[in-house]
């Protein structure tokens, strides 16, 4: 499954970058800083409790990361966020130039985006159903100059109620009565509707508490020309913005397309798996190799009844609605993937001349699949998959001349021998000696 979480555990190799490699940072008002020598590492990972738009910075942990415009002459972008435009097209990640679209209050009300995702798809973003902050907090009057305010976090549950409401209408049949009860519409009393048409007083309906997004980041202190120190990411795997890390994987139940008003849906078990509706947060799709796939796409294989296991990556709000930010089939493949090739878990073995690798040839029926490495060329060989029209390989390549190379050229060809794709793999992370 796609992660972006900064793993922490691996900060001390960062470290060690860090400290061999000289870096300037440029803030958004022009201001150049410089990494501090020897290096001064930091790193948090907690909610979210304040924005500073004026000035880039997210507080978190009792620290404020400064989000800077680039870092070597290199934009930056804040991992885990996505700007779409009417048509669903990525824009790219939010910077450090629209860091006023991290508030609720924009992502509510200015940045949704109304348009559908296909022709049969549901609308792209709706707004947030979760604040940045957590929910006492969002509740809660202003202070210190934030701009959480008790008005837009009441939409936001509206938001979230609507959505959920407008969902279960659809899955009535599949759902059992209590659902609504278990998403928070209850009685003064506590008790459950069993109808959406028939809802007690919004009143006493109770919205899920939500802790506030979580920023995961590391990096080096950096400072400016009066000293001021200020915390800067890594470039690279440096720094994630997510609301949570919920995890479902399961076979696919019920499957209903949406509409103006409500997103496309699916169910695995009694979760109601909704796609994102907050337009601060990405949306991604993946097939067999992690191929990338349209939504619509992914709900035609879905709606055809032949997924095995699904595997979704999101943040929850209660226990019963996953909102999705990646939707991920490790075997599903559609003709509109084209040719499909993968190859990792490399064993690289320089001195003795060795290489050993896997992956996936998809479609392959009538196709080959070489390997070439340092002039040398040899065919791999493949064995169909039973669940998808594929295949898999597991090679060995011996008496190779590797010194120096870091990449290889897999090439598949057709029954003609005919280049049909040519993709190109680094395996610098495999090497052992």
């Amino acid at each position: 499954m796609k992660q972006h979480s900064l793993l922490l555990t691996a900060l001390p190799a960062l470290m060690v970058a860090a400290s061999t490699m000289a870096q300037t940072a440029q803030l958004l008002n022009g201001t150049t800083l410089v990494a501090k020598v020897p290096a001064q590492l930091w790193s948090v990972e907690g909610p979210i409790w304040n924005l500073d738009v004026n000035a880039q910075g997210i507080g978190v942990m009792g620290r404020v990361v400064t989000v800077p415009s680039s870092i070597d002459g290199v934009p930056f972008g804040m991992a885990g966020t996505e700007i779409v435009d009417s048509h669903g097209e990525n824009l790219g990640m939010i910077s450090a130039a629209e860091f006023d679209r991290l508030m609720d209050f924009n992502a509510l009300v200015r940045d949704t985006v109304g348009g559908l995702a296909c022709d049969v798809c549901g609308p792209l973003r709706l707004g947030p159903v979760r604040s940045i902050y957590s929910s006492s907090e969002a509740r809660s009057p202003s202070v210190g100059g934030t701009d959480r305010l008790p008005a837009i976090q009441a939409m936001i549950e509206d938001n979230y109620f609507n959505m959920g409401i407008s969902l279960y209408a659809r899955y009535m049949d599949v759902l059992p009565v209590s659902w609504l009860g278990k998403i928070g519409v209850r009685s003064a009393q506590g008790t459950y509707p069993t109808s959406p048409f028939q809802l007690p007083p919004r009143e006493s309906w109770t919205y899920p508490t939500t802790s506030g997004a979580t920023l995961k980041a590391a990096g080096p202190v950096y400072v400016d020309q009066a000293g001021n120190e200020y915390l800067i990411p890594f470039a690279v795997d440096g720094f994630v913005i997510e609301f949570a890390e919920n995890v479902v994987v399961g076979p696919v139940r019920a499957v209903r397309r949406g509409d103006e008003s409500t997103p496309d849906s699916f169910l695995i078990g009694d979760m109601m798996i909704t796609m994102n509706p907050d337009p601060r947060l990405e949306l991604a799709f993946t097939g067999v190799g992690g191929a990338p796939i349209t939504q619509d796409t992914m709900f035609q294989i879905l709606e055809s009844g032949k997924v095995p296991d699904i595997t979704v990556g999101g943040y929850q709000v209660g226990e019963h609605m996953l909102f999705a930010t990646v939707i991920e089939g490790e075997n599903l493949y559609h003709p509109s993937m084209g040719i499909v090739v993968t190859a990792d878990r490399f064993d690289v073995r320089v001195d003795r001349g060795e290489m050993r690798f896997r992956g996936v040839l998809a479609p392959s029926d009538g196709y080959t699949l070489t390997a070439e490495v340092g002039g040398a060329v040899q065919e791999v060989p493949l064995t169909p998959a039973v669940d998808f029209p594929g295949s898999v390989y597991d090679v060995r390549l011996e008496g190779l001349n590797l010194k120096g190379l870091t990449t290889l050229d897999l090439v598949v060809r057709n029954g003609k021998g005919v280049e049909l794709h040519r993709q190109t793999f680094d395996f610098t992370e495999g090497i052992r000696d």
